[in-house]
């Protein structure tokens, strides 16, 4: 259980950098329902990939109480969301007075909260025999908490979404989803969604909102500098050649006024990416050390450095502000998460195109997101959980998901989905992440990723100040990583 503890806050109690600054894609815009919420209420944060530095959380001495969400978001989904079409078009059962009431978990908000409301509430209304309590327990970190408190408190719910969630299986507390899902459901879901649920390569968790990193791209700047806004860079090479012809002085003050590239803050991700590109990994197969400074992840390293100090189409160390200076037009390209397509979409003057990451060796797109986990109780709520989770992540389920959100679909049969072909249509740039999926790739779960991570962080800002070389930056994070593995 001590190692579960140190494990699980490692990696989860994170401020994770990668999140939706706001918002994520907006929901179509439908008839308001009057159906009751049967849960509380719908809000947080809608977040990528797990990543960010890692912080010290006390000890839990008891379980832990619901978040009280901000006084602007409304208690009921079915009030305060505009429904989706999985959580509006059937009409209500008659509930059994024996319905199994289970306790779900999660942290989502915004339009994403709402769209999952809506969904546990039609849920609701098309099962008699369980019926579903969904209760917002704050950001990814914060979830994590209190799934440790309850642990130990003994209060665990039946059910809950969770960041980060294979840690959870050194509890000892939820029931491996390897041992109850079909081999339908193993061919369905694209392999790398089943890799980001695995611990000690078994699945333990099942795959639900999921993002992957993107290339963001302003088509009207691409057409002033003589590009075809078409036709987006494919590969390193041609992101270089693009940023170059992006990268300019626009007042002549010997200043670079508008940038070709930059990234969004949660630099060690796309890093990560692009050393899977090259051919490289992050950590060796028998999982005891990272290995992430081998010649391929040295030479993503340095192309890294080489877009800020050799070719000059990145600031130094200006991810923070990357996403507003995409929005105001001073920046070319931008890579982010597919969960802020709405957000950036809807704030630029612009028109925005996107595309899948430019590749290397190979093309990849490491996920983020969350996933659910089923947890140990009876035999009879466990089968109803596991039904619920099944219920949530169908085919219909996750376009819906994909829809509102811009969480990308985890099953290869929506392709004969009428409602996203409709989508599809309306929406061209939502295809591009349909057909990333295919690219899908997990960074693998292990007890020293927060810090990995963190220490990738470092390697760029070394990098992009031209401190050292990329071989002494991945070095330096190698064996200080790969110490704390072995205990010493």
């Amino acid at each position: 259980m001590k190692k579960f503890f140190l494990f699980l806050f490692v990696l989860t109690l994170i401020a994770v950098a990668c999140a939706p600054a706001v918002e994520p894609t907006k929901a179509p815009v439908a008839p308001s329902s009057s159906s009751a919420a049967v849960s509380s209420s719908s809000v947080a944060s809608s977040v990528a990939p797990t990543v960010a530095l890692p912080t010290k959380a006390p000890e839990p001495t008891k379980a832990p109480e619901a978040t009280k969400p901000p006084a602007s978001s409304s208690s009921s989904a079915a009030s305060s969301a505009a429904p989706s079409s999985a959580a509006s078009s059937s009409a209500a059962v008659s509930v059994s007075p024996n319905a199994l009431k289970l306790t779900f978990w999660h942290s989502l908000s915004g339009n994403t909260g709402k769209a999952l409301e809506a969904m546990v509430t039609k849920f609701n209304q098309t099962h008699s025999n369980v019926q579903i309590t969904s209760i917002y327990q704050g950001a990814y970190a914060d979830i994590a908490a209190k799934l440790t408190a309850a642990v130990t408190a003994k209060t665990l719910p039946d059910v809950a979404q969770m960041g980060g969630a294979p840690t959870m299986a050194d509890s000892g507390a939820i029931i491996p989803v390897a041992d109850l899902v079909s081999k339908e459901d193993l061919a369905d879901i694209y392999p790398g969604f089943w890799d980001y649920n695995k611990f000690n390569g078994k699945v333990v968790s099942m795959p639900y909102n999921n993002s992957i990193p993107v290339l963001y791209y302003n088509k009207d700047l691409f057409t002033a500098a003589g590009l075809d806004p078409n036709k987006p860079p494919t590969t390193w090479d041609e992101l270089v050649k693009a940023a170059q012809a992006l990268t300019k002085d626009t007042n002549n003050d010997g200043k670079t006024d508008q940038w070709g590239f930059n990234t969004h803050t949660d630099t060690n991700w796309y890093l990560s990416a692009m050393i899977l590109q090259n051919g490289g990994k992050i950590l060796s197969d028998d999982g005891k050390k990272v290995v992430y400074n081998s010649p391929e992840g040295v030479e993503a390293l340095q192309f890294w450095a080489d877009l800020v100090n050799k070719y000059k189409v990145m600031p130094s160390n200006q991810h923070a502000q990357a996403q507003a200076d995409f929005v105001s037009g001073k920046l070319g390209m931008l890579m982010r998460s597919s969960a802020t397509l709405g957000t950036l979409t809807n704030d630029a003057k612009f028109k925005v195109g996107l595309a899948p990451l430019p590749c290397k060796k190979s093309c990849s797109e490491p996920l983020g997101g969350a996933s659910l986990l089923i947890f140990k109780t009876t035999a009879e709520k466990q089968k109803a959980a596991w039904e619920f989770a099944q219920w949530m992540t169908s085919a219909e389920n996750t376009v819906n998901l994909f829809i509102q959100t811009g969480y990308v679909p985890l099953r290869k049969s929506v392709a004969d989905s009428t409602a996203l072909k409709d989508y599809l249509k309306s929406s061209p740039n939502a295809q591009v992440l349909v057909d990333a999926v295919k690219y899908s790739s997990a960074i693998p779960i292990f007890s020293e990723l927060g810090n990995s991570d963190a220490e990738l962080v470092k390697a760029t800002q070394k990098m992009e100040l031209g401190q050292g070389t990329a071989k002494e930056a991945l070095d330096a994070a190698a064996n200080l990583i790969n110490k704390n593995l072995a205990g010493q």
